[in-house]
């Protein structure tokens, strides 16, 4: 591989549930930037899962996951809020397990998995690399994101920190969707949702002008989901998953948790899906399956839908002058007419431009690329 290309950017947008890469790409036919998604392992998504096996080898996105259903303790799964929490003190510890690991780390493993497999495929390295981070975050979070890039980087020849760069999801949402002016963006991620009004200026900059945390992301409905099924399972399976405290128990409830978590686009698609039940020896010899319909998931996605809407007024009250345009984006947003119900109980129109880009898992991050870009003066202008 050889060093960094003045062509080409790179941005990563490490999630509580979901990693994304994108690229911005300087188009040799005529000059402009163009911009794509991070090919990982075969998907444009990657879990944000890492786990270190005993010996020495560190996995991270899917291998991760799958490894993690015969070793559930050495897998660390929605680590990013325990990197937004962090003070500026040493990162906080999340597991000993086979070896020490902070959320510093997990996030460092997959930075690096992204940076490595587009610059793989390439065969050349970006002349910039942007993390994206929630608008409220704080200093100390902001600078424990910035400690994984570089970690990352380092263990890649030819790069350098003078390469990392940081931005918020807001604005590098905005910057994907175009346009100037006051700008909403709704951003319902794994552990909450952020809400956030980006002023667009007309040099592509833009600022925030107000934001706000609504605690509802995909992950607690999740979670919900999870113990709906173990509610109708049957009960010498539900009741050692809940209370049996054994490795083939904690392996069986890594499991159901991640079938619910994939079957939930089929189940906002279909109306229905089919959640297996693993064997469960010796109570429950046989797998089994829990069926859920759309008419569990609108009872437990309504109420958070609702506070999502008051967080929305809450936030633009403290605005003055006309309403902006919003973007719905995130995990939850992907389910059908939930953006359109998000508008119509508040009143805001939504914005995407017709640019299905700017509502995808990769928007915020191909924004971010494309800002890099325009910061190095790369392509036609």
């Amino acid at each position: 591989m050889t060093g960094p290309d003045a062509r080409w950017t790179l941005a990563v947008d490490h999630g509580t549930t979901t990693t994304v890469g994108a690229w911005a790409d300087v188009d040799p036919r005529d000059g402009w930037v163009r911009v794509g998604p991070v090919g990982i392992d075969g998907s444009p998504t990657m879990p944000s899962a890492v786990l270190s096996r005993p010996d020495g080898a560190v996995l991270a996105g899917r291998p991760a996951l799958e490894a993690g259903a015969l070793d559930p303790a050495a897998a660390l799964l929605r680590t990013r809020p325990h990197l937004a929490a962090s003070t500026g003190g040493p990162p906080e510890l999340l597991t000993q397990y086979p070896r020490p690991t902070t959320a510093v780390d997990v996030a460092t493993a997959l930075v690096a998995k992204v940076v490595r497999s587009e610059a793989a495929r390439r065969g050349t390295l970006p002349s910039a690399v942007v993390l994206l981070h929630p608008a409220s975050w704080s200093t100390a979070a902001c600078e424990a994101l910035r400690a994984a890039g570089a970690a990352a980087l380092s263990a890649i020849p030819y790069t350098s920190p003078d390469q990392l760069q940081l931005l918020d999801s807001p604005r590098a949402a905005a910057h994907r969707l175009g346009g100037q002016g006051r700008l909403l963006v709704v951003d319902i991620g794994g552990a909450a949702t952020e809400l956030a009004v980006v002023d667009r200026g007309s040099d592509h900059t833009g600022s925030i002008a107000a934001a706000r945390t609504v605690n509802v992301g995909g992950e607690v409905l999740d979670d919900a989901l999870a113990q709906l099924v173990l509610d109708r399972a049957p009960q010498p399976f539900s009741a050692r998953v809940r209370f049996g405290g054994d490795l083939e128990a904690y392996r069986a409830w890594f499991r159901l948790r991640t079938g619910v978590r994939e079957g939930k686009e089929t189940l906002a698609a279909s109306g229905s899906v089919a959640i297996a039940l693993p064997a469960l020896p010796p109570d429950s010899p046989v797998p089994g399956v829990v069926q859920l319909t759309h008419a569990d998931l609108g009872a437990m996605l309504a109420p958070g839908l609702e506070e999502i809407a008051q967080g929305i007024g809450a936030v633009v009250d403290t605005l003055t002058g006309p309403r902006p345009a919003m973007l719905v984006r995130g995990g939850l947003a992907e389910m059908p007419r939930v953006r359109e119900w998000i508008a119509e109980r508040t009143g805001f129109g939504l914005a995407h431009g017709g640019d299905p880009g700017a509502v995808s898992a990769f928007g915020p991050a191909s924004g971010a690329a494309a800002w890099a870009a325009e910061r190095l003066g790369l392509g036609r202008h």
